[in-house]
């Protein structure tokens, strides 16, 4: 019966952990997410220095600056609310890995349990067979006479 739940509980800490992982990976990958995201609105805002840049040389579209310019405004208030997200993110994983590790360490003493209990039932049964063979060698050496010292010297 301790068996069966031993088993059980194992395999719900090890579900327990699968899905703790599962949780830190998907943190992972949306801060590599709002990175990539990141790295997209840098590229887009020196896209649009150099047209600004370019701009300001020869005939001047002031539409088209101003445009570039809002455009940067709401670049820069994303890369902002990126930057909260991150943040925000970053604890949510510190907090994650710490659950992740919790039950890798429930998972482990479980195991360990496991192992200390079958090698204590390994241990008995050895013990087990080394009284049976005891047990057949004593009634084995009592069926079969005892040659007489006479004979052996012959």
């Amino acid at each position: 019966m301790a068996k069966f739940r031993l088993a059980t509980l194992l395999k719900l800490r090890e579900r327990d952990r699968d899905v703790a992982a599962k949780a830190v990976q998907d943190v992972r990958l949306a801060i590599e997410k709002l990175h990539e995201r990141q790295r997209e609105i840098d590229e887009s805002n020196r896209s649009m220095d150099a047209y600004r840049k370019h701009s300001s040389n020869g005939t001047i579209h002031l539409h088209q600056i101003f445009n570039a310019q809002r455009f940067q405004t709401v670049l820069a208030a994303e890369s902002a609310q990126i930057a909260d997200q991150q943040g925000t993110l970053r604890q949510e994983l510190a907090q994650h890995k710490i659950a992740l590790l919790q039950c890798q360490q429930a998972v482990k003493s479980l195991e360990k349990l496991k192992e200390k209990r079958d090698d204590t039932a390994q241990t008995l049964a050895l013990g087990k067979e080394q009284e049976r063979l005891d047990e057949w060698s004593s009634i084995q050496h009592a069926m079969n006479p005892q040659p007489h010292g006479n004979d052996q010297e012959r």
